[in-house]
């Protein structure tokens, strides 16, 4: 039998890149399997009872790289005179798929990490819809004291993770003391990575083949109602809950997203302090639904735009009010820079100097 390390050096390059940048294949049923949802950290998303299943993994990370590392030394080299080549060409891709059941809970899996890099050029999160629609009787508790938590804050908190962490699994500290009566605590006081993405897509599609999509008389409008906490107002309840009848079509939750990220972006009196990692973290954001593109949302004339000389207007986690508008600028300046050092998209307002 042949053995690996025998064959020719080109050969081993070409499947030491394979190896590196294969993908799994997404799991058929992901909410059959066990899996943990991280409490670990102090996320800045509202976190109500729904929850963030991710999956049970035997390594810290999920990169394609670390048995190549460790299998022997001769294989360790090659490897990492690779990776200093595929460093330099700017293409390093993750993928990660989000389960969605029943329009509540999520369920997340890495699907290819091929090596831990906190400068990432793609991040594709394939967002595949299961089950039906949001249970009334669910939404009903999604209503939080001044807003909703709603499951939009779930895929916030995926995000969040990401950028301030990595594809990691829960984060832990051992406590001080006597190392043989030490164990593992939560910490929500980690320190940033400080992750960052040239293009994030989401790909959102159905994978639901148990339900159809529903009748034209129930739009998007309707469906959104139930997810903004409004529809006991414009459509009373029912003997019986129509919508779980159906599933979610793609189109709808794209739209959905794309309104709450929109709202994240403005950087309002409640809303700046959850957008301004977007704006810190990600070059452009692309939204494709059912394999069409629904929006690609420019983040550097988004950012160009904003302004403000209100103290009520924005960053209300700010005090005295009256730093408000200064702070505003500074982190606009700030953020400015830091994107064109990024290489991500940038547009110089007038307003900027």
């Amino acid at each position: 039998m042949v053995s690996f390390l025998t064959l020719p050096a080109e050969l081993r390059a070409l499947v030491i890149y394979q190896v590196l940048c294969s993908e799994n294949n997404p799991p058929s049923r992901p909410f059959e399997n066990g899996r943990i949802d991280f409490q670990d950290i102090d996320y800045r998303a509202w976190r109500s009872r729904a929850k963030i299943l991710n999956e049970n993994r035997n390594q810290h990370c999920p990169s394609n790289v670390a048995s190549l590392l460790r299998t022997n030394r001769q294989l360790s080299a090659e490897t990492q005179a690779i990776l200093d080549i595929e460093r330099q060409k700017s293409k390093l891709r993750y993928a990660l798929d989000i389960s969605v059941l029943h329009d509540y809970t999520l369920f997340v899996t890495w699907l290819s990490v091929p090596w831990i890099s906190n400068r990432v050029d793609s991040l594709v999160a394939n967002i595949r819809l299961f089950g039906h629609i949001l249970p009334q009787e669910i939404a009903k508790t999604l209503s939080g004291d001044g807003g909703r938590l709603g499951f939009h804050w779930s895929f916030y908190a995926v995000l969040e993770r990401f950028l301030r962490y990595g594809p990691v699994d829960g984060k832990k500290t051992q406590t001080k003391g006597d190392s043989k009566k030490s164990f593992y605590r939560r910490n929500p006081t980690f320190e940033d990575r400080d992750m960052t993405v040239k293009e994030l897509t989401l790909n959102i599609d159905s994978a639901e083949d148990s339900l159809e999509f529903p009748p034209d008389e129930i739009d998007y409008r309707r469906w959104s109602t139930r997810h903004h906490g409004i529809e006991r107002f414009r459509h009373p309840q029912a003997a019986s809950d129509e919508l779980i009848k159906y599933r979610t079509r793609p189109e709808w939750l794209a739209k959905y997203l794309l309104g709450e990220i929109r709202g994240l972006l403005y950087m309002g009196y409640h809303t700046a302090s959850y957008g301004k990692i977007l704006y810190e973290s990600i070059g452009t954001l692309r939204v494709v639904a059912g394999g069409e593109e629904i929006a690609t949302v420019d983040l550097a004339s988004e950012l160009a735009s904003l302004s403000f000389n209100d103290p009520g207007d924005t960053f209300g986690d700010v005090w005295p009010r009256e730093n408000r508008i200064p702070a505003f600028w500074e982190w606009k300046k700030q953020t400015l820079e830091r994107r064109q050092q990024l290489g991500f998209p940038v547009v110089w307002p007038k307003d900027q100097n």
